[in-house]
C-alpha cells in the first residue's frame, strides 16, 4: 500500500499558482483588452456595411485598433482622425454615430465666405450629381469651387479659375453658375445635349438645417460586444498567460 499525503504539496502548489497568476495578470488583461478591441472592430464593420448606403472602401478601412500593453491594459477601437487630404472618417461619421444636426461642411463654408450662399443655408446634392457611392465626387466639388472663384489658396497655389488659356481650357468658369431655375436656387451645371443647351442642378440651396438619426450606435455596439465576450476572453487570455509563463 502506498500512502500519498498531498496536503503540503497542494498548499505549496496553490501558493505558487497565486504568485504566478499575479505576475501574469497584467499580460492577461492586456491580451483580453486587445482581443476585445478586435471583436469590437469586426462587429462595428458588420453594422457599417449593413446600414450605410454604399459605403466607400475608404470608410470601411477607416476603423483601427490599438493594442493594450502590460503597463497600460487599455485597447482602443477608433476611426482614423487624420488623413493626408480630405475630411477624416472621425469627422464625417459623427452624424452617423451620434445623430443630430450637421454643421456646415468645408465646401459650404467656402461658398458662404465668398458670399455665394447665405450663412443660414445648406448645399444639398442633387440626386443626378451623385456617384455610385451616393456622394458628389471630390473632383466635381473642386471644379465648382474653382469655377465660382471660391477655391481655397493652399501653399501659395490658387485653384480658382482665371482668364488664362489653361484655365479657359478647363472651362470650369463657364460650366457652373449660381442662380434660380424654375424657382429652385442652387448651383447648376451647363450641359450640351442633342436638343440644345440645358442645365441640371448639382447642389440645391436649403434653408433647413440637415439632421441625422443615429444609424450606427457605435458605443452601444462596442459595450454589448465587450459585455458578451469579456469573461470568455479573460479566461482564454489567462490560460495563455499561464501556459507561456517563464
Amino acid at each position: 500500500m502506498v500512502r500519498i499525503d498531498a496536503g503540503t504539496n497542494v498548499e505549496e502548489l496553490s501558493k505558487a499558482l497565486r504568485t504566478l497568476g499575479r505576475k501574469q495578470l497584467p499580460f492577461a488583461l492586456a491580451l483580453m483588452a486587445t482581443r476585445l478591441a478586435v471583436l469590437v472592430k469586426k462587429g462595428e464593420l458588420s453594422v457599417l456595411r449593413a446600414r450605410l448606403d454604399r459605403p466607400t472602401s475608404t470608410t470601411m478601412n477607416s476603423l483601427y485598433t490599438k493594442a493594450a500593453k502590460k503597463g497600460n491594459p487599455e485597447a482602443r477601437a477608433f476611426f482614423k482622425d487624420a488623413w493626408t487630404s480630405g475630411v477624416p472618417a472621425d469627422t464625417y461619421l459623427q452624424q452617423v454615430v451620434k445623430g443630430g444636426r450637421r454643421p456646415h461642411k468645408r465646401f459650404e463654408k467656402a461658398l458662404i465666405a465668398k458670399g455665394i450662399m447665405d450663412p443660414g443655408q445648406y448645399a444639398l446634392p442633387a440626386p443626378s450629381a451623385l456617384n455610385q457611392f451616393g456622394n458628389v465626387p471630390r473632383g466635381v466639388i473642386m471644379q465648382i469651387l474653382s469655377g465660382l472663384g471660391a477655391a481655397e489658396t493652399v501653399s501659395g497655389v490658387q485653384a480658382n479659375a482665371t482668364g488664362s488659356k489653361r484655365s479657359k481650357r478647363k472651362g470650369n468658369a463657364d460650366k457652373y453658375f449660381v442662380g434660380e431655375v424654375d424657382g429652385t436656387q442652387g448651383i447648376w451645371e451647363k450641359r450640351k445635349t442633342a436638343f440644345g443647351d440645358a442645365v441640371r442642378p448639382v447642389f440645391i440651396f436649403s434653408e433647413s438645417e440637415p439632421g441625422y438619426r443615429v444609424i450606427v450606435p457605435f458605443y452601444k455596439i462596442a459595450d454589448n460586444i465587450v459585455k458578451a465576450n469579456r469573461e470568455r476572453e479573460f479566461a482564454s487570455a489567462m490560460d495563455q498567460a499561464l501556459s507561456t509563463a517563464r
